[in-house]
This record gives C-alpha cells, sequence and structure tokens, in this order.
C-alpha cells in the first residue's frame, strides 16, 4: 500500500478509541525508538511523526501489505502534507532490517522484516 495513503490511515486510525491499536502502535514505537531507527532525542517535537510512522506499519502489517515508496522527493512529501523526515526514518529502518527493501535505502516496495512481525503477530497480554 502507497506510504502516504498508510500515513493518511494512521492519522485517523490513531484519533479512534481503539486500545488494541493504541498498543501495537506503542510497541512499534519503542522498537523504533530503541534500535535508533527514530531518534528519541527529539521525540517531544517529532512524536507526532514518529507515532504516525509507528501506526502505519501497524496498518500495513495488518492489511497483510507492503509499504510502498513512490517519491523520495522532498517537495512532493511535503506538499501531500506529511513531514520530510518520514524518508529518513525508512531508511534507518531499512539499516536496521526492521523494512526489507531490495536496495540499501527505502525505495519502492518494502515489506515488514522479522523483528516486526514477530512482535505484531504475538497477542498482547491482557
Amino acid at each position: 500500500m502507497n506510504l502516504f495513503k498508510l500515513l493518511d490511515s494512521a492519522k485517523s486510525k490513531l484519533l479512534e478509541n481503539d486500545p488494541y491499536f493504541h498498543d501495537r502502535t506503542g510497541l512499534i514505537l519503542d522498537i523504533l525508538r530503541t534500535t535508533g531507527a527514530v531518534p528519541f532525542k527529539r521525540s517531544k517535537l517529532n512524536g507526532g511523526i514518529h507515532t504516525n510512522v509507528a501506526a502505519a506499519l501497524v496498518i500495513a502489517h495488518e492489511a497483510n501489505t507492503s509499504v510502498d515508496v513512490t517519491t523520495r522527493r522532498a517537495q512532493t512529501i511535503y506538499d501531500l502534507g506529511h513531514s520530510t523526515k518520514v524518508v529518513g526514518y525508512l531508511d534507518n529502518m531499512v539499516e536496521q532490517d526492521l523494512l526489507i527493501s531490495r536496495t540499501n535505502r527505502a525505495d519502492g516496495r518494502l515489506y515488514l522484516g522479522n523483528i516486526l512481525t514477530t512482535y505484531l503477530d504475538q497477542p498482547l497480554a491482557a
């Protein structure tokens, strides 16, 4: 699924009262911060972007689909209403094997790596 559609869906889904989705998003966000895929130092400033990216990954997993990066052009990303930092975060995830790419950067069709799918496949403890 297109990255920007995922990010838009994530933004809407985060506004819903769905504790299961929020817990899974929090889990993925913790993994992203722990591995350094998203920085923890600026989480007050960019925490919303980080959460949105984590939620987009959860939605991709729930839909059993890939994350398709159709453009890396900063102006296009900005025009679509998203942060230009997102591609850098995805690049970091590819480096950490959290996302699987055919190249060494976030470009084209990306698949969730074993770490993310393993955690997302586990039911959350009550």
